[in-house]
């Protein structure tokens, strides 16, 4: 009995630890909540794999365990040699090949609403955000929509506002992202809005998204913008790129209309002309 205890001890340990994670929709430790619509899509089917590797990996430490208890070492005993049962080999090998089929096809229909360019929607408002160390760059055009937002994304006006980790838009908008790299891989994840896209040195990636709540309101008096302290959603970069990547965050701004969004809009165009340098001009001498 006293070699079996650590049979049951590992047992215990291995139970601790499922519980400590099965409680955790019940005390906080769970998904951000969903405020995207195509969020349930995509939570689907993280529900779908975590229920297929619970599953097995309840079974395979019960096995283990109860291994562990039945054999445990006996001094002077021999081992008994087993060679290989090709029926359960058969049988572990198709199992898991056809879940990660049934996988493969029930991702087609979320992963193309969500990557696929040509399944995006017309866009409300675009923007392009450059990633570097260890910041994000949002720029903002001085309409909504420019005309062409493939081109504005590459050639950027002389008007755009520029704004550092701060992703503004509105509710039940469809913002159309270009993403970039100033330097080295980043990834632009938004956790409330289900998207993680990466951005690629040289290259130019379209996301999108459309957000169905809001936390924030613009106040034209103060010139600020007032978030809802329990709906403060973070933009994170998913991608270890260097010393600095713990400080690589940024916020999201959900207003809640269309007006509201403008109204910060306007008092972000002559907030950053004001920064702009004044023009120096050259006196004209006088003329005999």
């Amino acid at each position: 009995m006293q070699h079996k205890g650590w049979g049951i001890f590992f047992g215990v340990v291995l139970l601790v630890s499922f519980l400590s994670i099965a409680v955790g929709p019940w005390v906080g430790w769970w998904l951000p909540a969903n405020v995207s619509t195509f969020g349930p899509d995509v939570d689907y089917l993280y529900y779908v794999i975590l229920g297929f590797t619970t599953f097995f990996f309840i079974l395979t430490e019960v096995l283990l365990v109860w291994a562990m208890y039945r054999f445990v070492g006996r001094p002077g005993a021999k081992s008994q040699y087993i060679e290989g049962h090709h029926r359960l080999e058969m049988l572990w090998t198709i199992v898991p090949g056809g879940i990660l089929l049934y996988i493969a096809i029930a991702q087609i229909s979320a992963w193309e609403k969500i990557k696929y360019q040509a399944k995006m929607p017309d866009p409300d408002l675009v923007m392009q955000i450059t990633a570097r160390q260890w910041d994000w760059t949002m720029r903002y055009a001085d309409t909504p929509k420019p005309t062409d937002p493939r081109a504005w994304a590459e050639i950027p006006n002389s008007d755009d506002i520029y704004l550092p980790d701060e992703l503004h838009c509105w509710k039940g908008a469809n913002v159309r992202i270009y993403l970039k790299t100033q330097d080295v891989l980043h990834s632009l994840f938004l956790p409330q809005l289900r998207l993680k896209q990466d951005a690629l040195p040289g290259k130019t990636i379209p996301v999108w998204f459309n957000a169905t709540d809001f936390n924030t309101r613009f106040n034209a008096s103060t010139g600020a913008c007032e978030t809802d302290k329990s709906k403060e959603w973070e933009i994170a970069c998913a991608e270890l790129c260097g010393g600095g990547h713990y400080r690589m965050r940024g916020l999201l701004y959900v207003h809640e209309t269309k007006d509201d969004y403008l109204n910060w809009l306007k008092h972000a165009q002559q907030a950053a002309r004001s920064r702009q340098p004044e023009k120096k001009t050259t006196p004209v001498a006088a003329k005999d």
